[in-house]
């Protein structure tokens, strides 16, 4: 089993073994740039007041920081790739000091290649922290909206945008609700097996490459734009599955609840006949459940697949078959001895 450790799924606390594997893949902390952050807002109906030469600097973290305790004397409390909102407080503190004061103020804040300031509810700075901002290129945005909104919302759309992404080899499927990451050995048969579940229902996420997105304690896998609907069949080409099965056949996105890897049938390997501890594998610090599961001739490796979430969705409701299974066969052993 292996040593153990908590974690966090489905709001409930559980214990669990230490991942058998790491999912490989090519890792990524995405990056946007101020321009972007305002084409991704639409509704704040942001102005640019200051700055406008700065708008390709980069916001890298989804976190939000108020620039209060910044603005009051400590400058490196800041975290320059942040976006840094002032509010009503922060502006009146600015508009309270004389021109000598708030010069002291902005001379260190120059320095520190913040990312871009947003102003809410239509407040507007004094000028020199304007002329400050064009002279340094920092992007000084205003919204109508209160702080508090403008922070509920940024920070969940931050979140979404910045979250850390792992790109993989495999196919994706929803299957009954779950979302199943199929990985494996190249022409192994991972699509056609998806093809086989969608022509039994089922719908299509991401074949060939999946990109799984980290959000708190939940990963979330969907295709790369131009892969979306898309399937490769080796000897009949590129199909489309929206096409061929209607739009109901595939899905945009789907949270990863089961990773299942399918391996070549090998007589020397023991498999698993039990499946009374269950296995987990990591993705982006996260652990999810795992199945090893082998291919050979005669195998209908689909229906094996439905099973396997179906077991899983029972296992969600408390209800774990091999492990009933070993306790009924001990109870029936123990009563034997005892009326030995």
């Amino acid at each position: 089993m292996g040593r153990k450790k908590k974690t966090q799924r489905d709001g409930e606390a559980s214990t669990v073994p230490t991942p058998v594997k790491r999912l490989v893949g090519k890792e990524s902390l995405p990056v946007i740039s101020v321009e972007t952050f305002l084409d991704e807002f639409p509704a704040f109906d942001m102005h640019i007041l200051a700055g406008k030469e700065g708008l390709q600097r980069e916001i890298r973290s989804p976190r939000i920081q108020k620039s209060g305790i910044a603005l009051a004397g400590m400058p490196e409390s800041i975290h320059p790739d942040r976006l840094q909102i002032l509010g009503n407080t922060e502006i009146s503190f600015l508009k309270k000091k004389s021109a000598k004061e708030l010069a002291a103020i902005l001379e260190p804040i120059k320095e520190l290649e913040i990312c871009c300031f947003l102003i809410t509810r239509g407040l507007a700075p004094p000028a020199p922290f304007l002329e400050m901002a064009d002279e340094k290129s920092i992007p000084v945005l205003q919204t109508t909206r209160f702080s508090a909104a403008v922070i509920s919302q940024v920070s969940e759309g931050l979140l979404n945008l910045l979250a850390p992404v792992l790109t993989t080899h495999g196919v994706m499927v929803d299957v009954f609700g779950v979302g199943l990451l199929i990985i494996g050995e190249g022409s192994i048969g991972k699509s056609e097996c998806a093809l086989d579940l969608i022509v039994r229902g089922h719908r299509l996420v991401s074949d060939d490459l999946v990109e799984i997105r980290r959000l708190g304690e939940t990963l979330r896998g969907a295709a790369p734009e131009v892969l979306r609907y898309h399937m490769e069949l080796r000897g009949m080409g590129i199909i489309n599955i929206k096409d061929l099965f209607g739009l109901v056949a595939a899905t945009r996105q789907k949270e990863v609840d089961l990773v299942l890897e399918l391996e070549t049938w090998r007589g020397d390997r023991t498999y698993d006949r039990l499946g009374l501890d269950d296995q987990f594998i990591e993705i982006l610090g996260v652990s999810i459940p795992y199945l090893l599961i082998p291919v050979a001739p005669g195998r209908n490796t689909s229906i094996l697949i439905e099973v396997a979430v179906r077991n899983l969705l029972l296992k969600r409701e408390g209800k774990h078959s091999a492990r009933e299974f070993a306790q009924r066969l001990e109870s029936i052993m123990t009563s034997g001895n005892d009326e030995g």
